[in-house]
């Protein structure tokens, strides 16, 4: 059969055709891929311009604690913390290029350390007392106490009918054990008998886990913590008595107790509580948030302060911040 060289013409011409639509495909694949890179690089770029912003914040917030203990020694007396501090002020988000960062300090022993339930081997009843009127001041019940105490003790015995120990764990599915130690976290919580994210939800702004017993700061303290200090105190006294607080603190213990709601107080319980207040702190929480193209990083970061400087706890990058909203608790830690 003879050669048609129209036909052979139209062949080559298809061929190349198809060469150059696969070459078009394979180059606009390339660009896209290419693009893709680019912008998961530069989203890489600017989350960690957002982290190093926040650990940037966190330093700032160092230095200003280490000023205030400075000034505290400069001044001489007994050193108090006061939401009047510079450490307490709230300051508007400072721009930075492509975006802003914000910070502020939180005093955490202007809320409930759930640590101090159990003390020196054993449960602190004032400690205990205090939080059973938290937790009902939060619309709680005060038998939510004792699941804390079975998760901090090192025995196996429930603490009583509403408490629960690691047989009343192991029951669950999916089982977990009792952890009988210190808690790390308040998302701890979650995992306890009674503490659904409802009573979670409600407790959390006005509790902490700090990992020594501590002392509650009078002059931070909120109405809610106040209010759970005596059953002479209602909210509403304590309300009252957070407006007319001395901007510059108490200056003592024995200032804070000349208040009415602790005239009732017999000598002993008027020692136990006073043993578990203070007008200053050493614990605190900075919470820092940048946003740089649209790309967010949030630092919670726990630290102590010490006549040896500050130390970092831990921290956080899991929580959620803007403005000042109520935080949302993780486990997900950076233990330096």
């Amino acid at each position: 059969m003879a050669n048609n060289p129209e036909r052979q013409g139209g062949v080559a011409l298809l061929t190349v055709l198809l060469v150059v639509a696969m070459a078009s495909i394979l180059a606009v694949t390339m660009i896209k891929a290419q693009q893709s890179l680019l912008q998961r690089a530069a989203s890489v770029f600017t989350q960690d311009q957002a982290y190093l912003y926040t650990l940037g914040a966190e330093t700032l917030a160092r230095t200003v604690l280490q000023e205030d203990l400075d000034n505290d020694k400069q001044k001489g007396g007994e050193a108090q913390d006061s939401l009047a501090e510079d450490w307490a002020r709230r300051v508007p988000p400072f721009p930075v290029e492509g975006g802003a960062v914000q910070a502020r300090l939180i005093d955490q022993q202007g809320k409930f350390n759930l640590n101090t339930l159990w003390k020196d081997n054993q449960v602190n009843m004032s400690a205990l007392r205090i939080y059973q009127r938290l937790l009902e001041q939060a619309g709680l019940s005060p038998g939510l106490a004792s699941p804390v105490i079975d998760w901090l003790d090192p025995d196996s015995l429930p603490y009583d009918s509403e408490g629960a120990e690691e047989d009343w764990y192991l029951r669950l599915k999916p089982a977990y054990r009792n952890a009988n130690r210190a808690m790390v976290s308040i998302s701890e919580l979650s995992l306890l008998r009674g503490y659904t994210a409802e009573a979670v939800e409600k407790i959390a702004p006005y509790v902490t886990t700090l990992p020594a017993a501590t002392t509650i700061n009078v002059n931070t303290a909120d109405p809610m913590l106040i209010a759970s200090l005596s059953d002479s105190i209602s909210f509403n006294m304590a309300k009252e008595m957070g407006k007319t607080r001395p901007s510059e603190g108490y200056g003592s213990i024995d200032n804070f107790m000349q208040q009415p709601g602790f005239s009732g107080l017999g000598s002993e319980e008027r020692q136990a509580l006073g043993q578990m207040l203070s007008v200053k702190s050493d614990y605190f929480e900075v919470l820092a948030e940048a946003e740089i193209d649209g790309r967010r990083r949030v630092l919670s970061a726990r630290l102590q302060r010490g006549d040896d400087g500050i130390k970092t706890l831990d921290r956080d990058w899991s929580r959620q911040w803007k403005a000042g909203a109520t935080l949302e608790s993780s486990d997900k830690k950076d233990n330096p």
